[in-house]
Protein backbone atom coordinates (compact mmCIF):
# COMPACT_ATOMS: atom_id res chain seq x y z
CA UNK A 1 0.00 0.00 0.00
CA UNK A 2 2.95 2.24 1.01
CA UNK A 3 4.46 2.13 -3.30
CA UNK A 4 0.88 3.16 -3.94
CA UNK A 5 0.57 5.78 -2.05
CA UNK A 6 4.24 6.95 -3.48
CA UNK A 7 3.03 6.47 -7.01
CA UNK A 8 -0.62 8.30 -6.80
CA UNK A 9 1.18 11.15 -4.99
CA UNK A 10 3.81 12.31 -7.42
CA UNK A 11 1.00 11.54 -10.40
CA UNK A 12 -0.54 14.32 -7.91
CA UNK A 13 2.33 16.39 -7.48
CA UNK A 14 2.33 16.79 -11.44
CA UNK A 15 -1.81 17.38 -11.40
CA UNK A 16 -0.98 20.48 -8.67
CA UNK A 17 2.02 21.75 -10.54
CA UNK A 18 0.16 22.63 -13.89
CA UNK A 19 -3.64 22.60 -12.21
CA UNK A 20 -4.78 20.01 -13.97
CA UNK A 21 -8.22 18.07 -13.66
CA UNK A 22 -8.47 14.23 -13.82
CA UNK A 23 -10.29 14.47 -17.60
CA UNK A 24 -7.29 16.71 -19.05
CA UNK A 25 -4.99 14.85 -17.49
CA UNK A 26 -6.85 11.73 -19.10
CA UNK A 27 -6.91 13.25 -22.48
CA UNK A 28 -3.59 14.36 -22.62
CA UNK A 29 -2.80 10.65 -22.39
CA UNK A 30 -5.17 9.32 -24.79
CA UNK A 31 -3.70 12.11 -27.43
CA UNK A 32 0.04 10.98 -26.60
CA UNK A 33 -0.95 7.33 -27.51
CA UNK A 34 -2.37 8.11 -30.52
CA UNK A 35 0.71 10.48 -31.27
CA UNK A 36 2.75 7.68 -30.40
CA UNK A 37 1.03 5.13 -32.96
CA UNK A 38 -1.81 4.07 -30.43
CA UNK A 39 -5.07 5.78 -31.95
CA UNK A 40 -7.18 2.61 -30.83
CA UNK A 41 -7.30 3.99 -27.01
CA UNK A 42 -9.21 7.22 -28.08
CA UNK A 43 -11.25 5.42 -30.67
CA UNK A 44 -12.38 3.24 -27.65
CA UNK A 45 -13.02 5.62 -25.04
CA UNK A 46 -14.77 8.18 -27.20
CA UNK A 47 -17.35 6.55 -29.47
CA UNK A 48 -16.95 9.04 -32.45
CA UNK A 49 -13.15 10.67 -33.54
CA UNK A 50 -15.33 13.91 -34.63
CA UNK A 51 -14.45 16.64 -32.28
CA UNK A 52 -17.73 17.60 -29.56
CA UNK A 53 -17.94 20.29 -27.30
CA UNK A 54 -16.51 18.34 -24.22
CA UNK A 55 -13.06 17.68 -26.01
CA UNK A 56 -12.97 21.87 -27.37
CA UNK A 57 -13.17 22.65 -23.57
CA UNK A 58 -10.75 20.52 -22.58
CA UNK A 59 -8.06 21.30 -25.57
CA UNK A 60 -9.22 24.85 -24.46
CA UNK A 61 -8.35 24.92 -20.86
CA UNK A 62 -4.91 23.15 -22.00
CA UNK A 63 -4.12 25.52 -23.88
CA UNK A 64 -5.19 28.54 -21.62
CA UNK A 65 -3.07 26.59 -18.89
CA UNK A 66 0.16 26.50 -21.26
CA UNK A 67 0.21 22.84 -21.71
CA UNK A 68 -0.51 23.05 -25.14
CA UNK A 69 1.11 25.45 -27.36
CA UNK A 70 -0.91 28.72 -28.33
CA UNK A 71 -0.01 28.14 -31.92
CA UNK A 72 -2.06 25.39 -32.10
CA UNK A 73 -5.44 25.69 -33.58
CA UNK A 74 -8.00 24.24 -31.73
CA UNK A 75 -10.56 22.66 -34.32
CA UNK A 76 -13.99 22.90 -34.78
CA UNK A 77 -17.53 20.90 -33.90
CA UNK A 78 -17.61 18.66 -36.06
CA UNK A 79 -13.83 18.10 -37.22
CA UNK A 80 -11.89 15.03 -37.93
CA UNK A 81 -9.58 15.40 -34.54
CA UNK A 82 -7.87 11.90 -34.52
CA UNK A 83 -6.66 12.09 -38.30
CA UNK A 84 -5.48 15.77 -36.84
CA UNK A 85 -4.12 14.11 -33.36
CA UNK A 86 0.02 14.74 -34.41
CA UNK A 87 -0.84 18.21 -34.69
CA UNK A 88 -1.25 18.99 -30.70
CA UNK A 89 1.56 20.46 -30.09
CA UNK A 90 2.73 20.79 -26.52
CA UNK A 91 4.66 22.63 -23.94
CA UNK A 92 7.69 20.60 -24.33
CA UNK A 93 8.48 21.62 -20.63
CA UNK A 94 5.21 19.75 -19.44
CA UNK A 95 6.29 16.54 -21.41
CA UNK A 96 9.73 16.54 -19.84
CA UNK A 97 7.93 16.44 -16.64
CA UNK A 98 5.90 14.19 -17.50
CA UNK A 99 8.30 11.39 -18.84
CA UNK A 100 10.48 12.50 -14.98
CA UNK A 101 6.84 11.24 -13.33
CA UNK A 102 7.11 8.12 -15.88
CA UNK A 103 10.98 7.60 -14.91
CA UNK A 104 10.00 7.72 -11.12
CA UNK A 105 7.91 4.22 -12.06
CA UNK A 106 10.10 3.09 -13.96
CA UNK A 107 13.02 3.30 -11.98
CA UNK A 108 11.19 1.65 -9.47
CA UNK A 109 10.72 -1.12 -11.10
CA UNK A 110 14.24 -1.41 -12.14
CA UNK A 111 15.79 -1.08 -9.14
CA UNK A 112 13.20 -4.07 -8.22
CA UNK A 113 14.25 -6.02 -10.73
CA UNK A 114 17.25 -8.66 -10.29
CA UNK A 115 20.30 -8.09 -11.64
CA UNK A 116 21.62 -11.38 -12.54
CA UNK A 117 20.15 -14.83 -12.74
CA UNK A 118 22.12 -18.41 -12.91
CA UNK A 119 20.62 -20.82 -15.40
CA UNK A 120 22.75 -24.38 -15.94
CA UNK A 121 25.79 -22.75 -14.10
CA UNK A 122 25.87 -19.90 -16.69
CA UNK A 123 25.37 -15.99 -15.38
CA UNK A 124 22.76 -13.40 -17.20
CA UNK A 125 22.16 -10.22 -16.88
CA UNK A 126 18.28 -9.48 -16.35
CA UNK A 127 19.16 -5.64 -16.00
CA UNK A 128 20.56 -5.16 -20.04
CA UNK A 129 18.32 -2.55 -21.45
CA UNK A 130 20.76 -1.75 -24.10
CA UNK A 131 18.73 -4.90 -26.19
CA UNK A 132 15.49 -3.06 -27.31
CA UNK A 133 16.64 0.73 -25.41
CA UNK A 134 18.57 3.18 -25.88
CA UNK A 135 18.65 5.01 -22.57
CA UNK A 136 17.11 4.42 -19.08
CA UNK A 137 14.74 7.38 -19.84
CA UNK A 138 13.09 5.62 -23.21
CA UNK A 139 12.65 2.37 -21.34
CA UNK A 140 11.06 4.05 -18.29
CA UNK A 141 8.66 5.44 -20.87
CA UNK A 142 8.00 2.60 -22.17
CA UNK A 143 6.87 0.65 -19.29
CA UNK A 144 5.20 3.75 -18.05
CA UNK A 145 3.32 3.55 -21.48
CA UNK A 146 3.00 -0.03 -21.01
CA UNK A 147 0.59 0.34 -17.64
CA UNK A 148 -0.86 3.72 -19.32
CA UNK A 149 0.75 5.46 -16.46
CA UNK A 150 -1.39 3.88 -13.56
CA UNK A 151 -0.48 4.05 -10.20
CA UNK A 152 -2.29 1.12 -9.34
CA UNK A 153 -1.06 -1.26 -11.80
CA UNK A 154 2.42 -0.55 -11.21
CA UNK A 155 2.03 -1.57 -7.58
CA UNK A 156 0.41 -4.57 -9.41
CA UNK A 157 3.10 -4.99 -11.30
CA UNK A 158 5.67 -4.76 -8.67
CA UNK A 159 3.54 -7.12 -6.43
CA UNK A 160 4.11 -9.98 -9.15
CA UNK A 161 7.62 -9.24 -9.48
CA UNK A 162 8.31 -9.64 -6.01
CA UNK A 163 6.28 -12.74 -6.09
CA UNK A 164 7.92 -13.72 -9.00
CA UNK A 165 11.42 -13.54 -7.26
CA UNK A 166 10.27 -15.45 -4.17
CA UNK A 167 8.98 -18.55 -6.50
CA UNK A 168 12.07 -18.58 -8.51
CA UNK A 169 9.52 -17.82 -11.87
CA UNK A 170 11.67 -14.57 -13.20
CA UNK A 171 14.27 -15.67 -15.45
CA UNK A 172 13.57 -13.44 -18.52
CA UNK A 173 15.37 -9.39 -18.99
CA UNK A 174 13.52 -6.26 -18.06
CA UNK A 175 13.43 -5.94 -21.56
CA UNK A 176 11.02 -8.87 -22.48
CA UNK A 177 9.27 -8.12 -19.20
CA UNK A 178 8.08 -4.80 -20.52
CA UNK A 179 7.36 -5.30 -24.43
CA UNK A 180 5.66 -8.90 -22.77
CA UNK A 181 3.54 -7.98 -20.23
CA UNK A 182 5.21 -10.57 -18.34
CA UNK A 183 3.15 -9.62 -15.38
CA UNK A 184 0.15 -10.90 -17.01
CA UNK A 185 1.94 -14.16 -17.76
CA UNK A 186 2.78 -14.60 -14.63
CA UNK A 187 0.18 -13.60 -12.67
CA UNK A 188 -1.73 -16.53 -14.85
CA UNK A 189 0.92 -19.05 -13.32
CA UNK A 190 0.39 -17.83 -9.98
CA UNK A 191 -3.27 -18.25 -10.72
CA UNK A 192 -2.75 -22.02 -11.50
CA UNK A 193 -4.80 -20.57 -15.13
CA UNK A 194 -1.29 -22.06 -17.22
CA UNK A 195 1.68 -24.23 -16.45
CA UNK A 196 5.31 -22.81 -15.17
CA UNK A 197 6.67 -20.13 -16.58
CA UNK A 198 9.41 -20.93 -18.49
CA UNK A 199 11.79 -18.51 -21.30
CA UNK A 200 12.35 -19.34 -24.77
CA UNK A 201 16.45 -18.97 -25.75
CA UNK A 202 18.55 -18.05 -22.91
CA UNK A 203 19.96 -15.61 -25.46
CA UNK A 204 16.62 -13.94 -25.31
CA UNK A 205 17.41 -12.73 -21.77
Amino acid sequence: MKKLELSIDREIEFMIKYELTSDELFLMKLIWFAQDGHPEYFSKFFSQAQLGNGIIELLTSLQTKGIINQTYKIPEKGDHFLSKINDVDFNKNVLKSFMQHSQDLGMELFENYPAFTTINGRVFSLRNITKLYHSLDEMCWAYGKSIKWNPAKHLEVLEMLDWAKETNNLQNGICAFIEERQWEMLEQVRDGETDTFNTYELANI
